[in-house]
């Protein structure tokens, strides 16, 4: 915090980051209001003489239209925390680290646990939780002067093995850290400052990975870490991200530890503390880097776990009635799984319909294509715009293409997290060394995009050849399936060529901090 000449207190880069609300919030009233005005005349231009074509269609448009809504509102406003954190005056409190570790190789286990010796701070213990029971690890833990812990019945995996490393200590503050998560020597001292505030249950920093050049993957995931969750910071929702985060001990013995009902920890954790009126603090620098998924197969486990939590929470324990959060908390975890719910759902609705009409010549709309252009691009484009300086162009065509090639993921998660009300889907730890697959398995991995994509070219064909209505009705039409195949390539092309990336890691690691350039984001 910091005080202006007349002496009132003001956020850290306060004036600036009002200025940029103040323009996001105008963008976000256009755009939402040009989303209405669209669907609201969709509802009376549908033709329902298809009538499931037409449902489908409409409830593709409103789910994206509540997204817009849902991501306007998080992104509008940000809050940021300086680069040096908050000093501790005096004699920083002790701190336990837990460090998860289940069959992880010895190459990836030794790099962090030599990091956790070279942490700069006086009162830092560390425990090794290896749910692998590796003699390797058991000697590399102790060579170290590092407690280790092998648990004898390994229920509720990474959360249960947590909760068993609060039971064997006792600081008052714990910090977790995966097995792949290599920390730089300042992590805990530029964290633990924030706990002075006495209502502070987590501090979670920014994630860094090494990824090969380019970063085919997308996972970096910079809108998450350099807008979402500055968003989320502003209104006391942002999340703990799992690894790199300090928790207070109090906080978590408040929910009752990690929960063990969710497949992931950190996110129904972070919505447990918040409930609780304790709150979260994100500092938007990397303080350690750790590995990403190499091929197509750890990438979908990956992102399929992800979606299954959120999902989950969205249908099991909606945040829009959970007693303790405000209006803005609400909507922020609500988004996470609605985020699934649009690309799982909502565009593989917008892939099928142009094909659908090119093939039948006839279209969902019963109203000439000039009039739904004129009510469509208007939203479309007032939507990019507000996507575009939110994200401070963060959100490109190369994320959007990233996560739309993820749907059949997705679309399994909702399936996933619809089905497990009560009992918890299968948790796989994910893949954290390079491996070699075989064409066939990577074709096998994308094969609904591979569809989709030849029933798009398929229809382009068809509409041409037959010339099934008016010229700017096929002329749209192509161009819509057009951009569905573009849309699809990235994810697909990275997948079926995934091999060109393995051992290509950019091995820039701990010296490549994460810092925002000007502007904060």
């Amino acid at each position: 915090m910091t005080a202006d000449s007349e002496g009132r207190s003001r956020r850290y880069r306060d004036a600036e980051l009002r200025r940029a609300g103040r323009r996001n919030l105008a963008l976000f009233v256009f755009a939402q209001t040009a989303a209405l005005v669209y669907v609201g005349w969709l509802v009376t231009a549908i033709d329902w003489s298809h009538p499931w074509l037409g449902a489908a269609f409409l409830l593709a448009e409103a789910i994206c239209a509540a997204s817009v809504f849902l991501w306007g509102e998080m992104l509008m406003r940000r809050r940021l925390h300086p680069a040096e954190g908050m000093p501790w005056p005096g004699d920083p409190p002790p701190v336990d680290v837990l460090v998860t570790v289940c069959h992880e190789p010895l190459e990836v286990v030794r790099p962090t646990l030599d990091a956790l010796a070279a942490v700069d701070y006086p009162h830092c213990h560390v425990t090794v939780l290896d749910d692998g029971r590796s003699a390797d690890v058991r000697e590399l833990a102790v060579g170290h002067g590092f407690s280790y812990e092998a648990r004898e019945r390994r229920h509720f995996a990474k959360s249960g093995n947590l909760n068993h490393g609060l039971s064997v200590t006792a600081a008052p503050f714990v910090m977790t850290l995966d097995a792949d998560q290599v920390p730089r020597p300042e992590i805990i001292e530029r964290l633990i400052g924030f706990f002075q505030v006495p209502r502070i249950g987590f501090v979670a920093s920014r994630q860094q990975f090494n990824v090969p050049e380019g970063d085919p993957w997308g996972n970096r995931d910079t809108v998450f870490y350099e807008a979402m969750q500055m968003g989320k910071n502003h209104v006391n929702a942002p999340i703990s991200c799992g690894s790199g985060v300090i928790y207070r001990r109090a906080a978590l013995d408040d929910i009752g530890g990690f929960p063990t009902w969710s497949v992931v920890e950190d996110l129904y954790a972070s919505m447990l503390m918040e409930q609780k009126g304790w709150h979260g603090v994100y500092y938007p620098y990397a303080l350690s880097a750790g590995t990403a998924p190499t091929d197509v197969f750890a990438q979908q486990q990956q992102r399929w776990q992800w979606a299954v939590d959120a999902s989950r929470i969205m249908f099991w324990r909606c945040p829009l009635f959970a007693r303790g959060l405000g209006c803005r908390q609400r909507l922020n975890y609500l988004h996470f799984g609605w985020h699934y719910v649009m690309y799982g759902i909502a565009y593989p609705i917008f892939f099928a319909a142009p094909a659908w009409a090119l093939f039948t010549g006839q279209f969902v709309i019963a109203a000439p294509v000039w009039i739904f252009l004129c009510y469509r691009l208007p939203y479309l484009v007032l939507m990019r715009l507000m996507t575009m300086f939110m994200t401070d162009r963060a959100h490109d065509f190369k994320a959007f293409q990233m996560q739309v090639g993820l749907w059949p993921v997705y679309l399994s998660a909702l399936v996933t997290a619809i089905t497990h009300p009560i009992s918890r889907p299968r948790y796989r730890v994910n893949v954290k060394v390079v491996r070699h697959t075989s064409l066939a398995r990577r074709i096998a991995a994308v094969w609904p995009n591979l569809a989709m994509i030849a029933l798009s070219a398929a229809a382009i064909a068809y509409g041409w050849q037959h010339r099934i209505g008016p010229p700017i009705f096929v002329a749209v039409l192509t161009f819509w399936c057009g951009w569905s195949i573009v849309a699809l390539s990235r994810y697909t092309v990275v997948s079926l060529l995934s091999e060109r990336f393995v051992g290509r890691v950019a091995r820039d690691g701990l010296m490549a901090a994460a810092v925002l350039p000007p502007g904060g984001g």
